[in-house]
């Protein structure tokens, strides 16, 4: 299950501030704990503004994400510390580039766009469907500018005949 950036901080925030276990908001959210830690020592570390959508998804190039990598073969760090360093909000997406150079090398780092791009199901129909409806305008006005040229010229050629 996909839980959004704001969803991440709301549990942050019922975690600190209202005092909320770790337990209960396992069993609220269907969110294992140890990922609600990560979401606290993200938020201690670099505050409300890494949950925040900006409406542009995060760019992380391919320096970037070899000096992380390299963090975590070279170091004593985990990925979940290294993660957090960087403020990425899943630690996952380390886990991933890290695993894609063990399998594929360095060649197979390169730059990309952030997991932002992931819809939820319903926003991804949503999308799909306004995409298609998109589509289907451009169609339809298209077809209209046809029809309403031919219609003038069947107008013209009836004048012309009118006047022969």
């Amino acid at each position: 299950m996909l839980i959004t950036k704001e969803t991440k901080l709301k549990i942050v925030k019922m975690h600190l501030e209202e005092g909320v276990t770790l337990r209960e908001l396992s069993e609220q959210f269907h969110i294992h704990p140890s990922n609600i830690k990560y979401y606290v020592d993200l938020y201690r570390k670099h505050g409300e503004n890494v949950f925040v959508n900006e409406g542009k998804p995060r760019v992380y190039s391919r320096e970037y994400k070899l000096k992380a990598i390299k963090r975590y073969i070279n170091g004593d760090e985990s990925i979940r510390k290294i993660a957090v360093d960087l403020g990425l909000t899943d630690h996952t997406v380390l886990k991933d580039w890290i695993n894609k150079y063990k399998k594929d090398g360095e060649s197979a780092i390169q730059t990309t766009n952030g997991r932002k791009n992931y819809l939820l199901h319903e926003e991804r129909q949503d999308k799909i469907a306004s995409d298609e409806l998109k589509e289907r305008i451009k169609y339809l006005e298209a077809e209209n500018e046809h029809l309403k040229k031919s219609y003038s010229l069947i107008l013209e050629r009836n004048r012309q005949s009118k006047k022969k």
